[in-house]
């Protein structure tokens, strides 16, 4: 059975576009004037407008797919958090300056968490990025666990998502002393940092992973 199905078009000697169809043993046949032509090729290609809504606070980056998924870079302005290391509390730890990626299916679920840090100074598409000094992170992307993450109905409830992941216990998965150039084990470096301005991280801690914050943006 010949399933065939195809289009080709064709411009004749009067400067019109000549159309021929097949699909299987069915075929048309059809001559469009070529202004007419243009005007149904300029409808097809429109770009749609893209209605962000608010976007959260400290956004740097947003993407969105045909399929209406979505990608939502922020910085996280807190330099100190609450922290919690399997059943240890720190309050007000020192953190480096940390930019978070959320991608979003259509509905709000969050699909995935990526996280990063970045350098000092404005914020630019050649930012450097260092390694991610604590746990739970490989290549950008954070590992939760089973903990679900709250749907999002607006962009700028994503702003609080970063306190709320703070609240999640911390383990020891995915944790490298080699990340940082303390090269200690995950509790005696929190021992030791949580008594440390945030700045210490970029004099004394960090290490460049040799990527950017174009990078970090453009990861799928």
């Amino acid at each position: 059975m010949n399933d065939l199905i195809g289009m080709n078009f064709c411009v004749n000697d009067d400067l019109n576009v000549e159309v021929d169809y097949t699909a299987g043993r069915r075929k048309k046949h059809k001559v469009i004037d070529m202004n007419t032509f243009c005007d149904i090729l300029n409808k097809s290609s429109e770009m749609t407008e893209c209605k962000t809504g608010v976007l959260p606070d400290g956004c740097v980056a947003y993407r969105e797919t045909n399929t209406l998924r979505r990608f939502v870079a922020l910085e996280l302005k807190a330099r100190r958090m609450n922290l919690v290391y399997e059943r240890t509390g720190y309050t007000d730890f020192p953190i480096p300056r940390l930019i978070y990626g959320f991608w979003l299916d259509r509905y709000g679920k969050v699909e995935s968490v990526k996280v990063t840090v970045a350098d000092m100074g404005i914020l630019k598409e050649d930012t450097r990025l260092y390694k991610y000094p604590f746990s739970n992170v490989m290549d950008f992307s954070m590992c939760i666990g089973s903990n679900a993450l709250p749907p999002v109905k607006y962009l700028w409830q994503l702003e609080n998502m970063p306190y709320y992941i703070f609240t999640m216990p911390d383990n020891n998965d995915y944790y490298k002393p080699q990340n940082t150039r303390l090269n200690m084990e995950y509790r005696t470096m929190l021992e030791f940092l949580k008594e440390k301005e945030p700045d210490f991280y970029y004099s004394d801690v960090l290490i460049p992973n040799g990527q950017t914050l174009q990078d970090f943006i453009n990861r799928k």
